[in-house]
Parts: structure tokens; sequence; C-alpha cells
């Protein structure tokens, strides 16, 4: 790496009060001055090392490098568990050397973008302007269906649903982040007219199926008037690049890293292998489309 080609600037750094925990904290839609949250490292081990805190966590003694275990456990308090760590560790990564010196593309594979960008800052190279304006932005993904018929059949719209949220959770995926608002749409039967329109924030930002998929039910069960149905769109906004979870004490960590893992598998192997090559039981039902809208090219068939 040539570093006479990169700019060659003078940075002063200013430690800020709590930042990490202030962040962690401000990304959730919490107040960090008035919230209680530690990042800890690893919440599968007591004596994991508590990363950062908030100043109201550190009134109570809990600080940067204190122990999991001295956390009390209450629902006031609220415990990270930053995920881009375990990642690293997984492959193989446990040092800011070990991050520098690993394969750029294998990052990239693993984090997308940010996996450059973690590369870079490893090597000591950072091309950004702290004078730059910066403009927030959101991406939203989303997929809607003019349906081949009118349903009336609730059983057969919630497949429609699952399976429209499965082909969006896919692109989030695919392009490394999260949501955490839903934006859903249903159109009724050109003979009654109408439809509805509306969104529901999560309690956490999400890519899973699982996750996002009774909070679509919510919804439509909130307010559908029962009419025959002939459209249907979903829409996740609200995005952030997925980098950290907040977890809860007492789910099952385990069994949440195996969901994120078996999702990642079945990506590879539809991006290898095609849309169809692996579904859901329930899309070979009579009244799926999937493996239809899976044959469509630009909306034609193939």
């Amino acid at each position: 790496m040539d570093y006479g080609q990169l700019p060659n600037r003078v940075i002063i750094c200013i430690d800020m009060k709590s930042f990490f925990a202030s962040v962690s904290s401000v990304i959730r839609g919490l107040d960090p001055l008035k919230t209680k949250l530690a990042v800890v490292g690893d919440i599968k081990r007591s004596g994991s090392v508590v990363l950062a805190a908030t100043p109201l966590l550190k009134k109570e003694g809990i600080k940067t490098g204190s122990r999991f275990f001295e956390i009390p456990k209450r629902k006031d308090i609220h415990v990270v568990n930053p995920s881009m760590e375990r990642r690293l560790h997984r492959l193989g990564i446990h040092t800011i050397k070990e991050l520098a010196l690993s394969s750029k593309e294998m990052l990239q594979k693993e984090f997308g973008i940010l996996g450059e960008e973690l590369h870079q800052h490893a090597n000591g190279i950072d091309f950004s302007r702290i004078s730059d304006v910066y403009i927030p932005s959101s991406r939203s993904f989303g997929k809607s269906q003019i349906l081949f018929r009118d349903y009336t059949n609730r059983k057969e719209v919630e497949l429609l649903l699952l399976e429209l949220l499965d082909d969006v959770c896919f692109r989030l995926r695919m392009h490394q982040v999260v949501a955490q608002t839903i934006h859903l749409s249903i159109g009724y039967s050109k003979q009654t007219g109408g439809g509805f329109s509306r969104q529901k924030k999560m309690g956490r930002a999400s890519n899973l199926s699982q996750d996002i998929f009774p909070y679509c039910l919510t919804i439509l069960h909130t307010f559908d008037s029962g009419m025959p149905i002939r459209s249907i769109g979903i829409s996740l906004s609200n995005t952030s690049i997925q980098e950290e979870e907040q977890m809860n004490l007492f789910e099952d960590i385990d069994q949440r890293e195996r969901a994120y893992a078996l999702a990642k598998t079945i990506d590879e192997i539809q991006m290898r292998y095609g849309k169809n090559s692996l579904l859901r039981a329930s899309s070979y039902l009579e009244h799926s489309t999937v493996r239809y809208r899976n044959g469509l090219l630009g909306g034609h068939k193939a």
C-alpha cells in the first residue's frame, strides 16, 4: 500500500463523554442522559468487560472496565452486545493488526461497504472530511403485487404477505442493513374499491422475516375491513447499517445467531441456484405466487 498517494492531514481527536454508550442510546431512540445503558463485549460470559456506560449507569458504579455480572438485572437497564465484534471473531480477527492484515475482499463479503471502511481505518486511512456537510439519508425497501384474483381467505393473504416480506428482507441483508419501520398497503377488489395504508415502528431494527412478520399481521388484523383483497405492498424503512443489536437478557442469543446464520445460508443458496431453489413448504400451496414471481424478469415472464 502506497501511503504517498493518500491524503495527508492533521486531525485533532477530542474524546467525548460516554460517546459509545451515548450513540448506542440515540440510535435506539433513547435519551443518553436519561437512560441506563451498558455496552458489553459478550453477554454470554458473566465476566465479560463493560466497554461503555451512560452517565446515569456510572452513578450506580458501573463504568468502563466493570464486569457484566456487576450490572444489576433490572428492566430499566439496557444492555447492548455489539454484534460487529462477534462477527469479526468468527473471521479469526481479534486485534486491529489482524484487521489491517486481513483480506479486504473477505471483509466486503461479510460487511458490505462497511467492510472496505473497516479495512481502510485499520490501516490508518480515512477519506472523510469533518468540514463536509453531513446529509442524513434513509433508504426504504419495498415490494408490491397486484394479485391474479380477489382473495377473501385471510390465511391465504397472510402467506402472500410473508412471501413478499421474504423478498424485501433478502434485499435488506444484501445491503447489510436493518429496518425498523413497516409500511403495509392493502387494496381491495375493484368491485368494492378502497383499501388502507398504515405503518408501525418495531421495538428494534431487523432484517429477519420472523421478527417483522408479526408486526405486519398486527397492521392487517387491526385495519382490515374484511373485503376481498386484490393488491398488497410492503415497505421497510428507517434503515441503518447492521452493526450492532440490543440484546434481551432473557433471550437465547445462540438461537438468534442461528437464525441469522440460517438466513445467510438460504440467501447464498438462492443467489447461486436461483430463487426457486429453496422455498418455504407453504410456497407450494395452490394460492402461493412466489414461484411465479421468481420466474419474472423485469415484471414479465422470462
